[in-house]
């Protein structure tokens, strides 16, 4: 189900998968990028669970501050949000060194917090098999 969309990002929650997700249509500036995780977290407000997906495959680079912003700033508040106040994060990269490098700069900020498991994958389907294994939180 699409809570947001704009053309260069979409935020949902996808009730099969019993998780938020974020995903990019083409690259975007910081304020675009800043933007679309503030629409994630309205989303993570209204169906609270433990799992995220982010598809960055057509993101393009993102700066080291934002790479910070995103660690320190937008993943606290979304496991402020979720149930037991613990993330597990999916996120769908290219084949790009930069972007894989910017994503793994975050990963390793964001599971040092102790509030999430971050991981990266090739595909979407690897991405879903992941959270699908990884406890919701959402009651039925």
């Amino acid at each position: 189900m699409i809570h947001t969309r704009t053309d260069y990002a979409t935020t949902g929650y996808d009730e099969l998968l019993q998780g938020v997700f974020l995903r990019y249509g083409r690259k975007c500036t910081s304020e675009e990028f800043k933007e679309a995780n503030q629409r994630l977290l309205q989303t993570m407000r209204l169906y609270p669970t433990q799992r995220v997906n982010l598809d960055v495959l057509a993101l393009g680079l993102v700066s080291p501050e934002d790479q910070r912003w995103m660690a320190t700033a937008i993943i606290p508040r979304l496991a402020d949000l979720a149930p037991n106040n613990y993330l597990y994060i999916a996120v769908v990269v290219p084949e790009s060194a930069f972007t894989k490098l910017a994503v793994k700069a975050i990963e390793d900020m964001a599971n040092a917090s102790g509030i999430c498991q971050h991981c990266q994958f090739p595909n979407l389907v690897e991405a879903k098999q992941w959270l699908f294994q990884q406890p919701s939180g959402v009651r039925a």
